[in-house]
């Protein structure tokens, strides 16, 4: 009976792990979002744009879909600016739990924020 528990347990498990991530984002910031890569915390190893086109402008929310293949939770996050070459990175953000995040850049400062709900 413990081995049937065990099975069923590590099926149920390697089922949750295999769905793709999803959450809202929130362009909080003064300029449209063009692109937006992850990379697990302190790699800096950037995975194509999970942001759909066309970009996000200032004030709109989009849901945004990871796929499972990102491995652990704890997640950068660097956009691409439409018109601007300035690429801000938000750092260790807890992609398993996140449900909406709202991203924040103040340009003068170079100062990057995010508020979000779990």
């Amino acid at each position: 009976m413990r081995r049937f528990l065990a099975i069923l347990l590590s099926l149920i498990a390697g089922s949750a792990l295999a769905d793709d991530g999803r959450f809202v984002i929130v362009n909080g910031t003064d300029l449209s979002i063009r692109e937006l890569t992850l990379s697990q915390h302190d790699l800096n190893a950037w995975s194509p744009s999970v942001l759909q086109a066309p970009a996000l402008k200032p004030g709109e929310a989009r849901e945004v879909t990871v796929p499972s293949s990102f491995v652990g939770c704890n997640q950068d996050f660097k956009v691409v600016f439409e018109g601007n070459d300035t690429q801000p990175i938000w750092q260790y953000l807890n992609l398993c739990n996140l449900k909406k995040i709202r991203l924040a850049y103040d340009r003068l400062s170079g100062i990057a924020t995010a508020t979000y709900d779990e």
